[in-house]
């Protein structure tokens, strides 16, 4: 699978289309939708399950002048009324670094690029219909179905978390040619 073949999949699933029709109405700036909604659909197509659109739909933004959680839940509270097809969660990744301890985010992108995994560290978005795809931590891992954590997230401080969230979510169980690796490319 290539990165183009992404393109054809998230295209080919009418839902995902949908999602993302709607997110782009919302009009959040700098704009992402990332995690399991991208993640999930690669890996299911790799293991020649049929799509699930049973996950959170994680729509990500960047507003560095309004970082009020209840701005969040205002935000996702209207997503869901409006568009009722998805589970929206969303999240201003101008605070999210708070929650994390780590230095603030300069971005959207930079917000992403310190979630857990290599392979989540993935984002859509729909500008006037095109498809822009975001990876942070490059597509392999995602194309690969691996399973390794995102740099801050290997530090024997942190580890745990990755570990956990494997465990939690019963990845190995969904896709059993999963392969999890705790350290680098190569290592």
């Amino acid at each position: 699978m290539t990165e183009d073949d992404v393109e054809d999949l998230v295209r080919g699933d009418e839902w995902m289309m949908r999602v993302l029709a709607a997110a782009e109405q919302l009009g959040l700036p700098d704009w992402w939708i990332g995690a399991g909604f991208l993640r999930n659909a690669v890996w299911d197509h790799l293991s020649g399950l049929k799509p699930r659109h049973d996950s959170d739909v994680d729509l990500v933004y960047f507003d560095a002048l309004n970082r009020s959680a209840q701005r969040d839940w205002d935000l996702e509270d209207g997503a869901n009324d409006r568009f009722p097809f998805a589970n929206w969660e969303v999240r201003n990744q101008a605070r999210m670094h708070e929650l994390d301890g780590f230095n603030p985010y300069s971005s959207t992108s930079d917000g992403i690029a310190h979630w857990v995994e290599t392979a989540t560290c993935v984002g859509v978005r729909s500008v006037e219909g095109a498809l822009q795809f975001l990876y942070c931590c490059g597509a392999g891992d995602l194309l690969e179905l691996v399973a390794r954590p995102t740099p801050p997230f290997r530090e024997a401080s942190r580890i745990e978390v990755f570990r956990e969230r494997i465990a939690r979510k019963r990845w190995t169980a969904r896709w059993p040619r999963l392969r999890v690796e705790e350290g680098g490319p190569g290592s």
